[in-house]
């Protein structure tokens, strides 16, 4: 700041006989005051030490570089065209020698050394153009040189400076690190510092070290490193480690963790000796400076670590790792003819209502149980493992026959699914097992163990507590069942599914009441896939979220602007009504389509009161405020009781389709349906029977008192544009007739009275 007011001084002597004294008084009033709030500043925190400097301080500096600069540049712009040719060489030199003792000056604050260089060759260059002198055009380009080996030289300046900074404080860091870890090794570590000369005797024995090799403080050691290390060696000087240590000494060279077993009285000990030569002016080895760590937690720790890399921590069984490490070995030992193996893959039946209803700890002690009860059963060359949760597996070594397999899978069967005492308490346990044979059922070990699990799955399938061995057409399901759901995570996006129409015809006035929305999928290589195929696998995905809130907006769409006036069914999944967003699905798609919610029916089976009936119900709640209609189908094959009949009012039951099939032929169906359609009379709800196919079975649903039917005799499912061919014909075709029948038929109808609805339903377009 002295350096700009004592400059500012000199500009004016040389100027002021050319300029206008009031404008160059103002200028240089401008400048002192600049350079006095600096100075201020400076004044106030003279002698005071700077630890540290903000980010916004830095800032600060390069935008008050910048005023200064500025302020010399409009005076160098306004005046260099004004003043004679000595002023204007005088003026160069001294702009010139500003650019290059700021721009180096401030070389510690590289921003405000661009903003001072900038703002000055720009008010310095613009000065020389306003002279309009070709030669000051030179100068011009010459100025500009000059400012960028200025701004080169200050940037090269600056990075070296903070190079050197940070270095500085990282060395000045490095050694209060270096100084504080000495300090707090020795204080606290549990390493104990050693020396020794070349022959291998201790040149000094700290306190730490006496009581590491138990010799009172004090004392010296009578024997050197190697006899000491010698006596407390389990295995004396010919022990592994031992031997080891000796090779390392005579090579000179620094080595580290070397390994040695010790005794510490009846105790065991791992030492881990770590050291470098001392080195004398003569580049000799004088001897040995090193380090002895206890590492023996650190060694139980590893160990312990080893064992659980390998052996399951609950029932002391191998792992799944180590379980395909034998497996790799049993598919590496193929000799000719080829060595025969078998992997057995079981799972508990009830485990989790164990769990559930006995607790952990009972389900502990059932894992445990089953264990012993597999290796008791097995010989020790074959491997037991538990691969986590409930799962078990076994690899059969070296076997000579599938039927060798068979018959110990059946004896471990009988053993697995006998009861237990556990815990005062009896437990019923129960297995299934799954086979796949090596090399037979597999190359690879993924391989085996996939077979070997699908053949657990067709177990369970077929009924639990038996076996399966693996054939060729699981595979294929497995596979098909992959595609399906490959497939269908795109299907929604390729608009490849559709909805067909079925019909609900009242059966008192044959007349069309509704009609039910149905789901169908046609993909270009699979073909039409039917949906008992595709929904388990899109409920598995949770893909029935989204493709059930699609089936729920194109029915309520078509029916809308397609089938106006006409009720509309939509069958929900189980997984589907459980979901947060459902009631919001509804009422989207009745927003969207502008359809009446009387004119909406959701179809819902019995197996959502199996896990979670609050939720259900409150569900269900939810769509009745909405006013839609709700039908719960499949009514009798289920799990639900009639006590939800009771709490919530569904305003249709839909007879399954199993009682219709056998109307004609089993008195106990005729019984069930008549039981069904008086039940839902009283409780003021529609029936509407599935599966009609025949005038027989329509005429006994009749005298029955059923309220509708929908099936084949009806109309088959149909595109849109095809049930408009039917509702537009419909009142030509006329009631079917039940002809005539045979005698079992004939008596079927005899026995069926005709039932009266007790409580009319009152009058509205819903089937409900």
């Amino acid at each position: 700041m002295g350096a700009n007011l004592f400059n500012a001084a000199l500009f004016a002597l040389m100027i002021r006989s050319s300029v206008q004294s009031g404008w160059l008084l103002l200028w240089m009033a401008t400048l002192a005051a600049v350079c006095g709030v600096s100075l201020s500043a400076w004044w106030q925190r003279r002698g005071k030490a700077v630890e540290s400097v903000s980010e916004r301080s830095f800032e600060r500096s390069a935008w008050y570089a910048g005023l200064l600069g500025a302020i010399w540049g409009i005076a160098l712009m306004a005046y260099l065209p004004e003043v004679k040719p000595q002023q204007q060489l005088a003026l160069a030199v001294v702009g010139c020698g500003m650019m290059c003792a700021g721009g180096v000056t401030l070389v510690t604050v590289p921003k405000a050394s661009e903003a001072w260089v900038f703002t000055l060759t720009l008010g310095a260059a613009l000065g020389l153009l306003r002279t309009g002198e070709p030669t000051y055009m030179v100068l011009t380009v010459l100025l500009l040189v000059y400012a960028l080996v200025i701004g080169v030289a200050a940037q090269s300046a600056a990075s070296a400076f903070n190079a050197g900074l940070l270095a500085e404080r990282e060395a000045e860091r490095q050694g209060q690190m270096v100084s504080l870890l000495l300090r707090d090794f020795e204080e606290h570590s549990t390493d104990v510092l050693w020396e020794i000369d070349r022959r291998g005797a201790f040149t000094h024995v700290s306190k730490r070290l006496a009581q590491l090799l138990g010799t009172p403080e004090g004392e010296e050691l009578p024997q050197g490193l190697m006899s000491v290390l010698k006596h407390r060696s389990p295995e004396g000087a010919q022990s592994e480690g031992m031997l080891a240590l000796k090779r390392a000494l005579l090579q000179d060279k620094p080595f580290r963790d070397l390994l040695l077993s010790v005794k510490a009285g009846d105790a065991s000990r791992w030492w881990s000796i770590t050291a470098k030569p001392l080195v004398n002016d003569s580049g000799l080895t004088t001897g040995w400076r090193g380090v002895i760590s206890d590492v023996t937690q650190q060694r139980l720790t590893h160990q312990r670590l080893a064992y659980l890399a390998h052996y399951d921590s609950l029932t002391g069984l191998a792992n799944r790792v180590q379980l395909r490490e034998r497996l790799t070995q049993a598919l590496e030992a193929r000799g000719t003819p080829p060595r025969r193996s078998a992997m057995l893959c079981l799972d508990l039946d009830n485990f989790k209502m164990i769990n559930d209803s006995l607790g952990h700890s009972v389900g502990d002690d059932v894992l445990k149980l089953v264990a012993q009860r597999l290796q008791a059963m097995m010989r020790r060359s074959d491997v037991v493992a538990r691969l986590g949760g409930d799962e078990f597996a076994v690899l059969m070594d070296d076997v000579r026959s599938d039927e060798e397999v068979v018959v110990l899978s059946q004896r471990l069967l009988q053993a697995l699914n006998q009861s237990g005492e556990i815990r005062g308490r009896t437990v019923a346990i129960g297995a299934s097992m799954g086979i796949a044979m090596i090399p037979d059922h597999g190359q690879t070990i993924d391989e085996i163990l996939g077979n070997a699990d699908l053949a657990l799955y067709a177990a369970k399938e077929h009924g639990r507590a038996r076996c399966e061995v693996f054939a060729p057409w699981l595979g294929e399901r497995n596979r098909r069942l992959l595609s399906v759901e490959q497939a269908l995570r795109e299907a929604l996006k390729r608009g490849e599914f559709s909805l067909h129409w079925q019909p609900r015809v009242s059966v008192a006035k044959w007349e069309v009441l509704g009609a039910e929305a149905l789901l169908r999928w046609r993909h270009p290589t699979l073909g039409e896939l039917p949906p008992s195929e595709f929904i388990p696998v899109a409920e598995k995905t949770g893909l029935i979220a989204d493709i059930g809130a699609w089936v729920l907006e194109q029915a309520c769409l078509h029916a809308r602007h397609s089938l106006p006036g006409l009720a509309i069914s939509v069958n929900v999944s189980a997984v589907q009504l459980m979901r947060d967003h459902f009631l919001g699905d509804v009422e989207r798609a009745l927003m969207r389509s502008g359809l009446s919610p009387k004119l909406l029916e959701v179809e819902i089976t019995e197996s959502i009161f199996v896990d979670d009936p609050a939720t259900a119900l409150n569900n269900l709640h939810g769509l009745k405020a909405l006013g839609v209609q709700i039908a719960l189908d499949d009514f009798g094959t289920g799990y639900s009781s009639l006590a939800y009949l009771r709490r919530f009012p569904f305003d249709t039951l839909k007879i399954d389709r199993a009682f219709v099939r056998e109307l004609l032929t089993h008195h106990d169906a005729r019984a069930i349906v008549r039981t069904i359609v008086d039940m839902a009379n009283t409780l003021g709800m529609l029936t509407v029977a599935e599966g009609v196919e025949e005038p027989a079975q329509l005429e006994v649903l009749r005298l029955a008192g059923c309220g509708a039917v929908q099936g084949y005799l009806v109309a088959h499912p149909l595109p849109l544009v095809a049930l408009h061919r039917v509702l537009e014909h419909w009142d030509h075709a006329g009631r079917p007739e039940p002809g005539e029948m045979p005698l079992s038929e004939s008596s079927a109808l005899s026995e069926v009275p005709k039932i009266e609805r007790r409580y009319p339903r009152p009058a509205s377009p819903s089937p409900g």
